[in-house]
């Protein structure tokens, strides 16, 4: 008998003594858990850090030498690009003459001179661009914003040692039985500052990169420079006729040695 009443005794009081050490464990659990550190922050209403603010935030963790801490600074000192890679900026109003005789008259054109690439803009489907075939190209013309033309040909049967000008587009500054021509080009320059010993230039940029040749009669193509010895020493079948003129020219700008030029063509 005074077994079963101890039994019933246990059977009570074990609900609340599970109960208790539970409640016990919660409260040695949440003994242990240490309180979240205080954060502080700027109010919405402050304004956000600044440059020199942020910079000693940096400078104190650095000194501080936490591991596991690390700290992402972001470079704001890249400017972006400068220049362009076309020869004239926009979509210009132009006619392109293939080899096989099919020409395209008031067509928006660009000339891309970093790629060589002439590129056809097509509005009839979405403003779609296409680049035209190079060896397709006789000749195309373009028109500036304020009227000046440019007319481009290429010359594919030239006899040349120099491999950028083989096959490329010239503009063309004088043409007759010589002509003056322009390989209009230009060169992509990369950003340099991010290295010890780097040049400081903050940008990317596109630079002009022209050279200028002759084309003989024969189909011979030869590289000259804007210079009055340069373009004698090309011209000097007929040297001592164009001397006269010559001195009296600057050479400060490409008309000056395409009238010497046609001089050449009229001896």
């Amino acid at each position: 008998m005074f077994l079963k009443q101890y039994a019933l005794v246990v059977l009570v009081l074990l609900p609340f003594a599970l109960q208790a050490q539970t409640t016990d464990s919660s409260r040695t659990r949440r003994a242990l858990k240490p309180d979240p550190a205080p954060v502080t922050s700027r109010q919405p209403n402050n304004p956000p850090l600044t440059n020199q603010e942020m910079s000693q935030i940096v400078n104190a963790v650095g000194s501080a030498g936490s591991p596991g801490i690390m700290v992402r600074t972001i470079d704001t000192r890249y400017e972006g690009l400068r220049g362009t890679p076309y020869f004239l900026n926009g979509w210009s109003k132009g006619q392109i003459l293939l080899l096989g005789g099919k020409r395209y008259t008031d067509v928006p054109i660009k000339f891309d001179a970093f790629r060589q690439a002439l590129i056809l803009l097509r509005p009839t489907m979405g403003n779609d661009s296409i680049i035209i075939d190079r060896s397709t190209v006789s000749h195309f013309q373009l028109v500036s914003p304020d009227g000046q033309e440019y007319l481009f040909k290429r010359y594919p049967n030239v006899k040349t040692s120099d491999a950028a000008a083989d096959g490329s587009y010239f503009l063309v500054l004088y043409e007759g039985k010589t002509a003056l021509l322009k390989r209009v080009a230009k060169t992509f320059q990369g950003a340099d500052y991010k290295q010890p010993y780097s040049n400081d230039i903050r940008y990317d940029s596109f630079q002009n990169s022209h050279a200028y040749y002759l084309l003989k009669p024969d189909q011979t193509l030869v590289k000259v420079r804007l210079t009055k010895k340069s373009l004698l020493d090309a011209l000097s079948d007929k040297r001592d006729g164009l001397k006269a003129m010559a001195d009296q020219l600057s050479f400060k700008n490409e008309g000056d040695a395409a009238s010497l030029v046609e001089q050449y063509d009229k001896l």
